[in-house]
């Protein structure tokens, strides 16, 4: 018959799948959301497998010292001290902490991964006299913000945001305080950063990364508690001893060893003797039993080959949900050119998780400058474009350190690269980086005429050694294949 056979509804040979068509809100509404986000800070907070791989989201999406901002507008005398007063502004960005602002962007991240989202407030500092406070930002968790209780369901509120008539939030509603003691804030749109990846349209809120693979993390997280019980078990049980009337148990032994204390003919007699007989014959340790006792040395075999296998196949399935290669969180042995191909997928996804947190530290960039244009006698006269900047992320996940260098020499080369775009994957600046190089080889040409050197012989020498060494890298790197072959 010509029809899909996925579009009927029953079937015999299958189990009926729950669920329903509906908008994005619906599906994902407070209840399950903060459902969802209990389970999630349970994990990470009590499974290392979780936390693994919230640490590598967090290192490859904003790297260790958090996204490099880089002002690029048409004036460089300007870029110059707008990225100087950036980093002075960066020490201190928290209104609520004394984090640097590369702490800051990695607790986003995280919060990102595991809530599935996470609020920031622009706010200022503390008052100065006769200044203007300096513009902060404020970290908010998700189940802060929640729809006010003393408003009635309106759709125009939605699980703490307050939206228009074409679905656009216009503020939000933030819970202040203990629990005892709450006030809800609203706080209008333009003055709220909510960082998030939506997976549907209209959906105003996000959810944990792990929401996929929740019950699967709880089947592993089960097993190997199961599995863990039945080891300690079987390490509590040692041997078996089974009579005629069925297996002796340790209370027998104790019972038979105290009852035979003081009479000699009762606890051994012939059967010790018989036990030395036996040991000096085979010259070790022997035990004689009774007639008709059988004694059973007890083995465990779990977890079992299957359950192993079965372990792995959750953690492949965890990780897939997740969008991380397993060849991260769990490093193993694989063919070269199949694991450059699965870490260049690795880095694509952690590069798109860095394009949306770029736009929101783009944001956090913006307010502060603009309020830097106003109060800064530095920044008082910007381009333009003083707005513009570019947001670099950090270093993509590689296998071959050498081989990804050397591309980008040659991209360099060609023209498809700029000095900027590298040192900015390195979390340099390309300002930094030739002012560096400048000075250090006016230092080697100041040594080379106090040592009588040709001029360029020592710098020369030197990458002569780098060249060198890395020749003989690449033929121990051709030898071992042949090697292993």
């Amino acid at each position: 018959m010509a029809w899909y056979e996925a579009g009927q509804r029953w079937s015999d040979r299958r189990s009926w799948l729950p669920g329903y068509v509906r908008d994005a809100r619906f599906d994902a509404d407070s209840a399950t959301r903060l459902e969802i986000l209990r389970k999630a800070r349970y994990f990470e907070r009590n499974n290392g497998f979780v936390n693994r791989l919230a640490d590598l989201f967090e290192e490859y999406t904003v790297g260790p010292e958090g996204l490099r901002m880089v002002p690029v507008s048409s004036n460089e005398e300007w870029n110059k001290k707008a990225a100087e007063w950036w980093a002075g502004w960066c020490r201190f960005p928290d209104v609520s902490t004394l984090m640097p602002f590369g702490t800051v962007q990695s607790l986003m991240a995280r919060s990102w991964f595991i809530d599935g989202e996470i609020f920031l407030i622009k706010t200022r500092g503390r008052e100065r006299q006769d200044q203007a406070s300096y513009p902060r930002i404020e970290l908010i968790e998700g189940h802060r913000v929640e729809s006010n209780p003393s408003f009635a369901a309106d759709d125009y509120y939605q699980d703490g945001i307050e939206i228009d008539t074409n679905g656009r939030p216009k503020g939000y509603w933030v819970r202040r305080g203990l629990t005892t003691d709450t006030v809800h804030s609203l706080y209008p749109a333009d003055q709220v950063l909510h960082l998030f990846e939506p997976s549907r349209p209209g959906q105003l809120r996000g959810i944990s990364m792990l929401y996929p693979v929740m019950n699967d993390l709880h089947d592993l997280d089960d097993l190997s508690m199961l599995e863990m019980d039945a080891a300690k078990d079987a390490a509590a049980t040692t041997n078996i001893i089974k009579t005629k009337t069925g297996e002796v148990s340790f209370d027998d032994l104790r019972r038979a060893r105290f009852a035979g204390q003081g009479t000699k003919a009762n606890s051994g007699g012939s059967d010790n003797v018989r036990t030395e007989y036996y040991n000096d014959v085979f010259k070790g340790r022997a035990k004689v039993m009774r007639h008709g006792d059988d004694f059973d040395q007890f083995v465990s075999s779990r977890p079992s080959v299957a359950t192993q296998a079965y372990w792995e196949y959750l953690l492949s399935k965890v990780c897939c949900g997740v969008g991380i290669s397993k060849l991260l969180v769990m490093p193993y042995s694989m063919q070269g050119t199949v694991t450059r191909a699965d870490l260049d997928v690795a880095a694509t996804f952690f590069r798109s998780r860095s394009a949306v947190m770029s736009a929101v530290v783009r944001e956090i960039y913006v307010y502060v400058m603009g309020w830097a244009t106003n109060n800064v006698r530095e920044l008082s006269d910007p381009p333009f474009d003083w707005a513009k900047v570019e947001a670099r992320p950090p270093r993509s996940v590689n296998v071959d350190v050498g081989r990804n260098s050397q591309a980008l020499i040659s991209e360099y080369v060609a023209g498809w690269r700029t000095l900027e775009e590298i040192c900015g994957e390195l979390g340099r600046d390309y300002r930094e980086v030739l002012r560096q190089r400048g000075q250090e080889r006016k230092l080697a040409r100041q040594i080379e005429e106090e040592m009588g050197l040709t001029p360029g012989e020592l710098i020369n020498a030197a990458l002569e050694a780098i060249k060198t060494q890395q020749q003989q890298q690449i033929q121990q790197q051709q030898v071992q294949p042949k090697e292993a072959a």
